[in-house]
């Protein structure tokens, strides 16, 4: 092996991408090509997190991903949710043709086993395949306790998936709750690798506060394009969607 070769293979290990961990599945034909393309990237990816806009369909492609762990590792998937969006997605589910239901037991209850965060301690992860996370921006809002209990949770997880739709894509510290609960980068590593503490004037346009504290934080020299690239290795995110489907969903919406 060139020393070029094994330099690429050193680099390509230093950038902390996530190489996969997932497998194939075939998908429900409801879904439209571009919710297709993100479902079936995040079920090869195996723990990956979706940030779509509101009616980019999180919701279906959140339980086509959920069936197809499912079937592939013959045990239920735990989707957690914020309290009132529970019931919907279990009438979503229905609506779709995937087996969902609630259960605030601690024990798996169908297929697709609903509950809220706040029931998240009473489950065992070994009784399940994979986790999902719905609105999972509402993770970094909760209080210590209920934040490690749902990381701690998604940690013994094979298979994981983020979703929500209003993820900030410069809010550094929603991206690193997202990384540390998908077993990529902790947040705190995450500075230490892309970040340096500034302490000249933080502005809100380059700089952010960590942990509670007004300490500004910027990306080292060259390690911006690193760190988007870093995070494309484990997250999409779409805000509208093709053109193809907005004409498909317009001639749906004429009949």
């Amino acid at each position: 092996m060139s020393a070029a070769v094994e330099y690429a293979d050193f680099l390509a290990a230093k950038s902390q991408a996530n190489v996969g961990h997932g497998f194939e599945s075939t998908l429900p034909a409801h879904l439209f090509d571009f919710q297709r393309d993100l479902t079936e990237w995040a079920i090869r990816q195996g723990r990956a997190a979706i940030f779509a806009d509101c009616g980019m369909g999180k919701t279906p492609m959140e339980l086509a991903w959920a069936d197809a762990v499912h079937r592939h590792t013959g045990k239920p998937v735990l989707l957690l949710t914020p309290l009132a969006v529970g019931f919907q997605i279990v009438t979503e589910a229905a609506k779709f043709g995937h087996e969902a239901a609630m259960s605030r037991t601690g024990k798996p209850s169908a297929a697709i086993t609903v509950t809220n965060y706040e029931q998240a301690e009473k489950f065992n992860p070994r009784d399940f395949g994979g986790i999902v996370c719905d609105e999972s921006s509402a993770i970094k809002a909760f209080d210590g306790t209920t934040r490690a209990v749902v990381t701690e949770l998604m940690r013994e997880m094979p298979y994981r998936l983020l979703g929500t739709a209003t993820a900030a894509p410069n809010d550094y510290l929603e991206l690193g709750t997202s990384s540390e609960a998908l077993g990529e980068l902790g947040y705190t590593d995450m500075l230490s690798r892309f970040f340096v503490n500034d302490n000249r004037t933080v502005t809100s346009r380059s700089n952010f506060a960590a942990t509670g504290r007004a300490v500004g934080w910027r990306f080292k020299g060259h390690a911006e394009q690193p760190f988007w690239r870093w995070v494309a290795s484990w997250a999409r995110a779409i805000r509208r969607p093709p053109t193809t489907a907005i004409t498909m969903a317009r001639s749906s919406f004429r009949r």
